[in-house]
Order: C-alpha cells, then structure tokens, then sequence
C-alpha cells in the first residue's frame, strides 16, 4: 500500500488551512467601517463637551482600531458582511488590544502624524514645526505607498488570507453569521 496517499479519515495539509474570505467582501466591510467612523465621529463633534477634547479625526481612528473588538470580532462592516475576527489560537473573540494590533499597520502614519501636532504646538518655532510636520508627512506618504499594497498582496494571495495585522496580533478571519447583539467586549 502506497503510504503517500491519506488513508480513511486523516488529515490531508490543506484541512488545517482555513478557507479564504472573499476580498471583495473584506473591502467592502472595510469601506463600512470607515463610513460608520465617519459618521461617529461627526456625531460625537456635534457633542460639545466631547468635540473639545475629542476631535472628530481622533474619534475616527480609535473608532479604526478597536472596531475588530466590538461585537464579538465582528464590528460593524464585517458584521454587515457575514465576516468575523476570531484569535487564531483560542477562537475566541479578539482583546481590544489584539484588534489595535490588527489595525494600527493601516492607521500608524495617522497615529505618528497626529500624536506630532499635538507635541509640536509646545514648540515655539513655527518653521520648524512645518519642516517637521512635511517630514513625517513624506514618511507617512512612504510607508503607504509600501506597507497598503503588501497587505493587499498578502490577503490576495496567501492561502489563509491573513495580512500582516493578523500575523502581529494572532488573529484570522472567518466567516460568521450577523449578530449584534453584543457590542461591547467581555
């Protein structure tokens, strides 16, 4: 008998490899999410005590970062879509860390950007201060121009679909029903 072959009910090396998730429909909740931050955050600026402290851009990117936490790993694109993320060790719901890990690969120019103007309104050079922000702005223009495509290569073509957030944060996406019923994480 030729051993080379699986027998019965062994498992072949493609059964431990989770079917991947359409791209289009991971695009399209990914254009959701961004929608309903958008919407959030004007929402939130409308707020004035909040609007103060909180301006609608910053609302936006937490909104981005912690959206894979909410209801249950399925935010609310991926939610919308039938999508979920899952940790890829436990297949439990992902921490609020794990889904700013997943997310910060797309949003860290922002991050970097905007933490930069806050530290740059106590330096009392304006120049300087444009010099700086006109770096980080090339920087940042860099790291997409780089990091956005190899995450979309990586979705594309890998055989699970994971991109690199998924692989830093240790989580996957899988298919799920639609349920928001439970919005905040545990």
């Amino acid at each position: 008998m030729n051993s080379s072959f699986p027998q019965g009910n062994e498992p072949t090396p493609q059964a431990n490899v989770a079917p991947q998730i359409d791209t289009g429909r991971r695009v399209v909740a990914l254009v959701i999410d961004i929608a309903a931050s958008y919407l959030l955050g004007i929402v939130l600026s409308l707020v004035p005590f909040i609007s103060q402290f909180l301006p609608a851009q910053a609302v936006m990117i937490i909104f981005l970062l912690v959206r894979d936490s909410l209801f249950e790993g399925r935010g609310v694109g991926k939610n919308l879509m039938g999508l979920r993320v899952i940790d890829a060790a436990s297949g439990r719901s992902p921490t609020i860390m794990q889904s700013v890990q997943r997310n910060i690969i797309f949003f860290a120019p922002y991050v970097v950007l905007y933490m930069m103007g806050i530290v740059l309104r106590f330096v009392p050079l304006p120049w300087l201060n444009e010099k700086i922000l006109d770096l980080v702005n090339l920087v940042g223009m860099a790291y997409v121009a780089i990091v956005i495509p190899i995450e979309g290569w990586r979705v594309w073509h890998s055989e699970d679909g994971q991109r690199i957030g998924d692989e830093m944060a240790g989580t996957k996406l899988v298919e799920s029903n639609m349920d928001f019923s439970n919005a905040m994480p545990r």
